[in-house]
């Protein structure tokens, strides 16, 4: 992304809006303001190949901040922002931020993850604090010229900070001119039409991989990133209205809560909005049906990695002809199915899903934990199997395999099921230990509001999915929770409800 580009064509030309506020930058204004950081950044003696790591919510200075870390030959890092302070602090111990910018609500969070550190440049968004200076109020001394020593940034995705050490993923640095940037993405750009006419819906956090990526892409060509401060359905079908959306991008736990609203059959279509794409998680047969017949037929889907091995993609046309595949391997991608040693299995055989790693990876990953014996294969713990046509269906993740009585049960599947049922908001399943059969499957379910938890809706839930699917892979037990933890993507922290579902026992 490299602002002057467009702003030297279109300088009135919005690149980023908040959907709520209405609060936005002109290509003109992040270029200005991305340059005002850059200097300051340069005084204050944050060098190029150092870090810089964003803790804020969806704010109007994320693509300020972004765009100045890229045209600086900054590592730009976007951290979760609900973190808490230790679990921050691991990130900072790993990343060793050189600067952070942050807002007045995390503050605190920050400066308990320092510890005390005063070699960081603290920034924050809407006030200055001890030891934080108003980002506002320091750049309006700033020159808003490019600085003398531009140079391509690159990005650093975190995964791991709640559950363990911090394992990142870092972008090469190339050592080129911003202006001189490799498209990246740009078979998956294609396919989805992004160019300098899109209008982007962003629902999601931006520190996650997929907003991050496609608000770069879509500001890289030219066009405008509409940015939900936080995630609401009916306000998302409101500003694919008022912005006249032409691209929006989900996780299938939002397509859900739009499948959900109240008022749906009242709510008017833009017509406008021409392209839809999913991924984060494999968005369940029926739901992706649902709303393509709502839409139109408009909804895309992908499937990659943020280590940036590789990704696959399937149009909304093919997801009809082959429901429940997340697609081929688009652009250079080489993906396989193997066994534990990455060895090729048969076709239509269900195995690990690898990806061939490019002689030029782009991510150099901190904590390298593929599980591929080749270097040149990588798994990140899926399950799935390829077809005739050479469509990739996954069935779930190895690390929440159920084995029982020596037969392998994927919880997505039934998962995707118990979502269907019209009383159900939300489902997760896992394998809890059994006498008998080794594992035992179990559902928590979070029911929708004014629904009775009680012995009769269980039954009925495990009768709809005895009906959908063999009946060894139904839960024997379900128990109801008023609340399932995801987090503000759409993730479901699995690991963490299984385990307190298992200390209750």
């Amino acid at each position: 992304m490299y602002p002057p580009t467009i702003a030297a064509e279109r300088p009135d030309a919005v690149a980023f809006v908040m959907a709520t506020s209405g609060t936005s930058l002109t290509y003109s204004e992040l270029d200005h303001k991305s340059n005002q950081l850059a200097h300051l950044l340069r005084a204050r003696g944050v060098t190029a190949g150092r870090s810089l790591l964003l803790v804020m919510e969806n704010r109007i200075e994320w693509p300020i901040a972004v765009a100045a870390g890229m045209r600086s030959g900054l590592y730009v890092t976007p951290i979760n922002r609900y973190l808490t302070g230790p679990e921050l602090a691991a990130v900072f111990a790993e990343a060793d931020p050189a600067a952070v910018v942050t807002s007045a609500a995390l503050r605190d969070t920050v400066t308990e993850a320092l510890a005390g550190r005063d070699d960081v440049v603290l920034l924050c968004t809407d006030g200055a604090a001890e030891g934080f200076d108003d980002l506002h109020a320091v750049l309006a001394d700033q020159s808003s010229t490019p600085i003398a020593d531009e140079a391509l940034g690159a990005r650093v995705m975190y995964s791991g900070g709640t559950t363990g050490r911090p394992k990142a993923f870092r972008q090469q640095l190339l050592g080129v001119h911003p202006a001189q940037a490799p498209a990246r993405h740009g078979a998956l750009a294609e396919a989805l039409g992004v160019d300098a006419n899109t209008v982007l819906l962003s629902p999601a956090p931006n520190y996650h991989a997929a907003p991050f990526t496609f608000q770069l892409m879509v500001l890289a060509a030219g066009g405008t990133v509409v940015c939900m401060e936080r995630f609401d359905a009916g306000a998302a079908m409101a500003a694919i209205e008022r912005y006249r959306v032409t691209h929006s991008q989900w996780v299938p736990t939002m397509l859900l809560r739009l499948l959900r609203l109240e008022n749906r059959d009242e709510i008017a279509l833009s017509p406008s909005h021409k392209v839809a794409f999913t991924s984060g998680a494999t968005c369940p047969v029926e739901v992706k049906d649902q709303i393509n017949d709502w839409w139109g037929t408009i909804l895309h889907e992908y499937y990659g990695a943020s280590e940036g091995y590789g990704y696959t993609y399937i149009s909304a046309e093919e997801s009809r002809t082959h429901p429940g595949s997340v697609g081929r391997p688009l652009g250079g991608t080489r993906v396989r199915i193997g066994n534990e040693a990455s060895e090729p299995l048969r076709l239509g055989e269900v195995g690990r899903v690898y990806f061939a790693r490019p002689a030029d990876a782009a991510y150099r990953n901190a904590d390298d934990t593929a599980r591929a014996e080749g270097a040149n294969w990588r798994s990140m713990g899926d399950s799935g199997y390829i077809d005739a046509d050479g469509f990739l269906y996954l069935v779930g993740r190895e690390s929440f395999m159920i084995i029982s009585g020596g037969v392998n049960i994927y919880p997505e599947q039934i998962e995707e099921v118990l979502v269907t049922h019209p009383d159900v908001a939300d489902a997760a399943v896992f394998g809890v230990p059994d006498p008998e059969f080794g594992e035992k499957v179990t559902a928590v379910v979070e029911l929708r509001p004014g629904r009775g938890a009680d012995d009769e809706m269980a039954r009925v839930l495990i009768e709809h999915c005895r009906g959908a699917m063999a009946g060894f892979k139904a839960p024997k037990t379900i128990e109801f929770i008023d609340t399932l933890p995801r987090t503000p993507a759409g993730k479901l922290n699995k690991k963490n409800l299984r385990a307190d579902y298992l200390a209750a026992r």
